[in-house]
């Protein structure tokens, strides 16, 4: 069952990792007409500065649980090349947890703007009319996935007795075995 549930997850994420990278491809066509309206005329192209904050947050927020399930975040490694194998599965399930609870916590913020916003139809006032809210729950969406990932990450290495983590070297030194 996990297995399912952790695939569909996994290739949510790399859908999702997908449509931000045509999001980039997006926000380009929306911030170079822009500036030509802007260089050539001295107006604006209505609109495109609130989409282009709308794309920007959707080339973000969508490729956030894409980098974890490729392992594509930074980490510190310094501790991973002193400690042994086994110390560096727990220090991994140890990097999990917390960035499953840092994520759950703002992810938990996220929602609760995300529907409060969505409640009153919240919109910026500039030069248009444009909603705010669709944007608060792509970020609270985004959020959600990167602390799911980061769950199935620790439940992984804590049912798997040689974890190492996807992308990290095993370099730990053979004095280190006694950590």
């Amino acid at each position: 069952m996990y297995m399912k549930i952790s695939g569909a997850v996994r290739r949510l994420s790399l859908v999702l990792g997908a449509i931000s990278g045509v999001g980039t491809a997006v926000l380009m066509l929306t911030v170079v007409p822009d500036l030509i309206a802007r260089s050539a005329f001295g107006e604006a192209v209505y609109g495109m500065a609130e989409t282009g904050i709308f794309v920007l947050v959707i080339v973000v927020f969508l490729a956030l649980s894409t980098a974890q399930v490729r392992k594509e975040h930074f980490h510190v490694g310094v501790l991973d090349s002193l400690v042994s194998r086994e110390t560096g599965r727990l220090l991994w399930i140890g990097r999990h947890a917390v960035s499953a609870v840092v994520c759950g916590v703002f992810t938990w913020y996220a929602a609760m703007g995300a529907i409060a916003s969505t409640r009153s139809g919240e919109q910026s006032y500039a030069v248009i009319e444009y909603p705010i809210w669709p944007a608060k729950i792509v970020v609270a969406v985004g959020l959600l996935l990167l602390t799911v990932q980061f769950l199935m990450d620790c439940y992984e290495a804590i049912r798997t007795p040689q974890y190492v983590a996807k992308g990290v070297h095993e370099s730990a030194p053979e004095s280190a075995s006694a950590l």
